[in-house]
């Protein structure tokens, strides 16, 4: 298998700290050969003396996935105790926060689970090494023994990553919408490695349903990508039926709406043929477990972490049962099997015929209002109540396109709040999850809490994500790429294969905006702008053999 991404070296942008006994620190930063020689001019030197351990803390300026590259100059072990002889030996840690990258594994939930990001070694002269490939910005290495001395010539980060085009972009007049936007994208971008991962440190798998939103990114800015391709056929071809998506029901709804809208945005007749038959079996499986009632009998539920083994969560798999279903019925249609399409309408009929509540979980009446069951400009209200409170990463797209039904400034404020949120306090990529009151009093991702603060990344997170185990670059939290290109720059493709588009800009409280969106047939590119009666113009230059309609 020939590996497609390319690896690229990052030196590191900034000494955040030094500890112990660090001489010409500096030299770390310095662009320079990474080739070890037997005379170097230029080093930094680490010295252990019995006090305290010599360290230093470097910053790589972003989030990036990779591994970490250590130049060795020499060294020393003058302790008899190591067992590495007269090898120096360090210990090489990486961290998204500061205070993951310093802090030993075990503190405040820091784990090598997925990745080894944490490690101990010794360090031969002249040596040349790669190691931990993770996600990370910050590393820190430090000398241990209590009497050691190592030269290190450099520390570099070997940046993994798919070199694609950023062909979909968004500008508008408000920076931090544009941010945001930009944030998304890379977000995404450093999950497409192998597969469709959904994070870089832990969650380095394809889970299914995280790559939902990632998709519709992909597809925002990027375009038709092998790797997404690549990533279904692994959730199908490790899934042998009746087995669920990663055990989880939900995801293999997931995989449904996935194919069905990757289809419809392609046009490619090659996705049904592969992809075809598999869904069939899977919808027939998943109408199996629905009665006339609009009673399930699905064996788990699992929206997302914030509503989990809540009343709520199922509330919110049904909401996605019936838009699975009604996608499913047109991918059916696609395929050309009626009887199929008509069971999938029969059952999510039968269900929105039932009675279901949101519970005061926002992104639960975002999709009960999507599909249909709930009225939207009431769950927009919801929605919208009290800003971004309450809010989740990986719903942010549902979260979002549901208010924006309602009151479109209060929904893009409710993004800057949100999204903005993250980036205040350190962000290059987007979180796995994030609360707005876990900004309340603390310290940044790069830098140290002082007395009185808390460390917004050691000190929360919930469920499986508890304190430095929570990623700070999880795919599934780029929705709000797909949701500017649809929304505010009004994209919607109105016939599969993006042969027809429909352009109904919302600009809320902008003045203008414009961007560009990669379709099938080349790039299409739009701008909005506001009127000083309030109507808004809008200017596009499509590719040839699409049609478009202004609304």
């Amino acid at each position: 298998m020939k590996d497609t991404r390319v690896r690229e070296t990052i030196f590191p942008s900034k000494i955040v700290k030094v500890f112990g006994k660090v001489q010409n620190a500096e030299a770390l930063l310095q662009e320079k050969p990474l080739q070890i020689t037997t005379y170097e001019p230029l080093f930094a030197t680490l010295t252990n003396d019995g006090e305290e351990r010599a360290g230093v803390l470097l910053d790589f300026g972003k989030e990036l996935h990779g591994s970490v590259r250590l130049l060795c100059f020499r060294g020393e072990n003058r302790s008899v105790e190591q067992a590495a002889g007269p090898y120096p030996v360090v210990r090489v840690s990486c961290g998204e926060s500061v205070g993951e990258a310093v802090h030993p594994l075990g503190y405040k939930g820091s784990t090598n689970d997925h990745a080894v990001r944490d490690l101990t070694l010794f360090v031969p002269p002249y040596s040349d090494m790669t190691l931990c490939e993770t996600g990370f910005r910050f590393v820190y290495v430090e000398l241990q023994g209590e009497k050691a001395t190592l030269h290190l010539q450099s520390v570099t980060a070997v940046s993994i990553y798919r070199d694609i085009p950023y062909i979909g972009s968004f500008c508008s007049n408000d920076a931090l919408l544009n941010q945001i936007y930009d944030v998304a994208a890379y977000t995404c971008h450093l999950s497409m490695q192998q597969y469709v991962w959904d994070g870089i440190k832990r969650d380095r798998l394809v889970w299914i349903g995280d790559m939902y939103p990632e998709m519709l990114t992909i597809q925002t800015v990027f375009g038709r990508q092998p790797v997404f391709e690549d990533s279904l056929r692994f959730a199908m071809e490790s899934t042998v039926l009746p087995r669920w998506m990663n055990d989880f029901p939900a995801y293999s709804l997931w995989w449904i709406m996935l194919v069905h809208d990757w289809y419809f945005y392609t046009g490619e007749q090659s996705i049904l043929a592969e992809f075809g038959e598999y869904a069939k079996q899977l919808l027939r499986q998943v109408c199996s477990y629905i009665d006339d009632n609009g009673k399930d009998t699905l064996p788990a539920y699992f929206l997302d972490w914030p509503c989990h083994d809540l009343p709520q969560e199922k509330s919110g798999v049904r909401a996605l049962l019936v838009l699975a279903l009604k996608k499913g019925s047109a991918l059916a249609k696609y395929c050309g099997c009626e009887e199929t399409a008509a069971l999938c309408e029969k059952k999510a009929n039968a269900i929105l015929a039932t009675e279901e509540q949101s519970y005061g979980a926002k992104q639960v009446a975002a999709m009960l209002a999507l599909s249909g069951w709930h009225d939207k400009k009431t769950a927009a209200e919801e929605i919208l109540e009290q800003g971004a409170k309450g809010w989740s990463t990986f719903m942010s797209y549902f979260l979002l396109k549901a208010a924006s039904y309602g009151d479109m400034p209060a929904t893009l404020q409710a993004l800057r709040e949100y999204y903005g949120g993250m980036l205040s306090m350190g962000a290059t990529t987007f979180w796995e999850d994030f609360n707005l009151d876990w900004m309340k009093n603390a310290a940044d991702v790069d830098s140290f809490p002082e007395e009185g603060q808390t460390d917004i990344h050691g000190d929360n997170g919930a469920f499986c994500y508890k304190g430095y185990r929570h990623s700070l670059c999880h795919g599934w939290s780029s929705g709000p790429t797909a949701f500017l290109a649809e929304e505010v720059l009004g994209i919607h493709i109105a016939e599969k294969g993006c042969k027809k588009i429909v352009l109904c800009p919302k600009l809320g409280d902008l003045e203008w905006a414009e961007g560009t969106y990669p379709l099938p047939q080349g790039v299409l590119s739009v701008s909005h702008r506001r009127n000083a009666d309030g109507t808004v113009t809008t200017e596009y230059l499509a590719p040839e053999g699409v049609e478009v309609e202004i609304m």
